[in-house]
């Protein structure tokens, strides 16, 4: 089907455009409950509503797009180019005309990132939109990698603690130590990790004190005054546990650390009343990681793949559906 004639995308213009990103996706969720819909709302920084337009037809709200941006561990500058369309007005070109603009958008005003690696355009589209999937790839997107979400039903897995490796133990985490895990977790991502994005140290405070200040649920196992690897557990939404961190640095690796760390801290977890935990990994990842969180007792619960396209690449109009 064609755009429809009367499709305009106007500038955000404050609390009058919110409400009509907030129809957007209140339809939106209708079709994708756990859909991520950053707005506005969510970062309001000058730099980012420059890249925010509002899809109506007539008067009518049908979509809008914002954009996101990161420097990844290898220099790279990646532009995440996101678009929401109703679902009643999807299949019309609308998508297409979005991530067209956009890409041109960023090309002729982009962000200023540090880094000395390229741009690159990133789009996402889980295994259940099928329909992003294909705008992606007319427009010259190419699978890079898929992030695996696992749950751990506690329930049903019941772990039990699991001892350190010989030689490596577990001591009560002081104030002046956080600046070792940091450390610690940067060392274990700084190569080869799928889009990791480094963390200052201020970052990595920021995120303790926000989510992650039960250190108790946390497992970190040290040799002497170094952090062999860690765990790292915090309290989500409704009764569940969520591991953003599994770290082990390269010495210790291969030695049954990684899963002495993850089984006591499912055992934690259990311990402290949560119910699951979930944790993400990336599918292409060299330690086949997968494999191993189903080997301590995670099920795999869905797949997102994330897509790329060169910054520079001069491609012809995504085309349709969108």
């Amino acid at each position: 089907m064609t755009t429809p004639a009367e499709l305009t995308l106007s500038a955000y213009a404050g609390d009058g455009d919110l409400r009509a990103i907030e129809a957007v996706r209140a339809a939106v969720r209708t079709v994708k409950p756990d859909a991520w819909l950053p707005g506005p709302d969510t970062d309001p920084a000058p730099e980012r509503l420059r890249y925010c337009r509002i899809a109506r037809v007539g008067e009518t709200p049908v979509g809008y797009t914002w954009m996101d941006w990161w420097t990844e561990w290898n220099g790279t500058r990646l532009l995440l180019l996101l678009g929401y369309v109703h679902p009643r007005w999807r299949r019309r070109g609308i998508g297409g005309d979005l991530l067209t603009w956009q890409i041109r958008a960023a090309r002729q005003d982009p962000p200023v990132l540090d880094g000395d690696g390229p741009y690159v355009f990133g789009g996402n589209a889980d295994t259940d939109q099928p329909d992003a999937r294909d705008l992606l790839t007319r427009a010259g997107f190419r699978l890079v990698f898929t992030v695996v979400e696992l749950e751990c039903d506690l329930a049903v897995t019941a772990p039990a603690p699991v001892p350190l490796p010989d030689g490596l133990v577990e001591r009560k985490l002081g104030d002046a130590e956080h600046r070792l895990v940091h450390a610690a977790i940067e060392e274990a991502f700084a190569t080869g990790a799928h889009a990791h994005v480094p963390r200052t140290y201020e970052e990595y405070r920021r995120d303790v004190a926000e989510r992650q200040s039960d250190t108790g649920l946390w497992c970190v196992a040290w040799d002497g005054d170094q952090v062999a690897g860690v765990v790292i557990n915090e309290v989500g939404d409704s009764g569940t546990g969520v591991t953003p961190w599994v770290a082990v640095r390269a010495p210790y690796r291969r030695r049954g650390l990684a899963t002495a760390l993850v089984r006591t801290g499912l055992a934690r977890c259990a311990a402290a009343g949560l119910e699951s935990v979930r944790i993400s990994t990336v599918l292409e990842n060299a330690n086949q990681t997968v494999g191993f969180y189903e080997r301590v007792g995670y099920r795999e619960v869905s797949r997102k793949p994330r897509y790329r396209r060169p910054f520079t690449d001069d491609a012809d109009r995504p085309g349709e559906p969108g």
